[in-house]
């Protein structure tokens, strides 16, 4: 039986809600692994990468096949077209969490981050929750076409770089203040720059969502 325009639509929008599942499930393993120093959640996030790419591929032919077989307009048109964009910012937000689960990785172990796990508790643990809830409510803003629930999310991305000024700031002086720890410090300062980049990944997909409900072109004022 042939499957109908409207079940391969919803289809679609499975198949990247699924693909963001799996994007939110990297970053709160990678969190996890560094703030709980266990180095089989950073393996875990790395091996499962590939998932995460194998998706944006199944979910681009989605795309191009219903464009080339059921000539799209308006509405529908919009939601192939950003969903080709959105899954392209999912994929770099599961890049960074293979990038933070390695940095974990290599940062687990010996008393570096026994001594600096206040800061790390403070303002890096606030940074992932951040935005693992971000990419939570980007998702059920996509599942559910909301353009209010998409520019709620949009609202945190100013809290996010402050944050990312912050970690900077501190690593930075304690890196001053004991030189023999600068190479560590300096991959927690990238941890803080790679999250403060997949915000701005999911404030692209938040932009994308405004347009299909409403036909409207923002972007995030800087």
């Amino acid at each position: 039986m042939r499957q109908s325009y409207t079940e391969k639509l919803d289809d679609l929008k499975i198949e990247v809600l699924r693909m963001g599942a799996l994007v939110e499930d990297a970053i709160t393993k990678a969190s996890y692994s560094l703030l709980r120093q266990e180095v089989s959640l950073a393996e875990e996030v790395l091996r499962n990468e590939e998932h995460i790419n194998k998706y944006e591929t199944i979910i681009e032919d989605k795309c191009v096949i219903l464009v080339a077989t059921e000539q799209p307009v308006a509405h529908d048109l919009r939601l192939i077209i950003s969903t080709l964009k959105s899954i392209r910012d999912l994929e770099r937000i599961g890049d960074y969490a293979a990038h933070l689960a390695s940095i974990a990785r290599n940062l687990i172990g010996g008393n570096f981050l026994e001594k600096f796990s206040l800061p790390l508790h403070n303002n890096i643990k606030k940074m992932f929750e951040m935005c693992v809830e971000m990419i939570k409510k980007t998702m059920q803003a996509f599942r559910e076409e909301d353009a209010g629930i998409a520019r709620e999310v949009m609202e945190f991305d100013e809290q996010v770089d402050s944050l990312y000024l912050d970690v900077f700031k501190e690593f930075l002086g304690d890196m001053k203040q004991d030189p023999s720890y600068a190479h560590q410090l300096n991959s927690l300062i990238f941890v803080s720059k790679y999250l403060e980049r997949l915000a701005d990944h999911v404030i692209n997909i938040c932009e994308e969502i405004i347009y299909i409900q409403t036909g409207e072109r923002v972007e995030k004022q800087n």
